[in-house]
């Protein structure tokens, strides 16, 4: 399968490629600049493209999946939509990847990426080897925001923004933290409270929320519609 990312070069889109070249799939990826992340790509054999123009877009391509911080008026964008091409947004592709997978999501205004980090090294050194897409390198990752397992468990870094995290189906949910953030998008704190409800409903019933009981915004949030197991930390 080819698949093409547009805004590679950022730091969850690249590691979602680099769980499509994991996979043996024909990878390529674009981006306005070259970077230290589009450098390590292009070394580990995906081809990177510096610059959005529709002439990126081949017709045969399966699937294009592109940033959040990609626009309809982008160029390869509209390009997509032209030629009839399978378009997905990250969280769109990563809201996939979770049902496939027994997947820990780690969300939280703040402290995400650390977290995320720290489960994941648990889990190694567990012996349970998960698939990893984190918000940040790792040294222990060989200096990558990626780590390729094998096991059913993956753990991500889910973030609010754009209300991404709602397109996840996770089992385990952990939440660090619920801060007045993104405000930009969300407009003012009664909607980032909506959002991760919204999130924590996205549990099945057999799952886990995880959650800072010293966060004082953490109880605004938590869901009793239905039960669900809960521990504090």
């Amino acid at each position: 399968m080819k698949v093409h990312f547009i805004g590679i070069g950022g730091i969850g889109v690249s590691a979602l490629a680099q769980y499509y070249l994991a996979k043996e799939h024909e990878i390529s990826g674009s981006d306005l600049v070259a970077s230290e992340i589009t450098n390590a790509l292009a070394k580990k054999g995906i081809k990177i493209i510096v610059g959005n123009k529709i002439e990126n877009i081949q017709q045969d391509f399966d699937l294009v999946i592109y940033s959040p911080a990609v626009k309809p008026d982008n160029p390869e964008y509209k390009g997509v939509i032209k030629l009839g091409i399978m378009l997905k947004s990250y969280p769109e592709a990563l809201g996939e990847l979770t049902k496939q997978y027994y997947t820990i999501a780690v969300s939280g205004s703040h402290g995400k990426s650390t977290t995320t980090a720290m489960i994941a090294l648990v889990l190694i050194k567990a012996g349970i080897d998960p698939t990893v897409i984190v918000g940040t390198k790792l040294k222990e990752f060989g200096d990558s925001n990626f780590r390729m397992g094998n096991s059913n468990y993956l753990v991500i870094e889910a973030c609010e923004y754009d209300s991404s995290f709602s397109h996840y189906f996770p089992k385990i949910i952990v939440v660090t933290n619920v801060d007045k953030e993104h405000l930009d998008y969300f407009k003012n704190f009664k909607n980032v409270i909506k959002a991760f409800k919204y999130f924590i409903l996205r549990l099945p019933r057999d799952g886990f929320l995880v959650f800072n009981k010293d966060d004082k915004h953490i109880p605004k949030i938590k869901n009793h519609q239905f039960s669900l197991k809960t521990y504090s930390i």
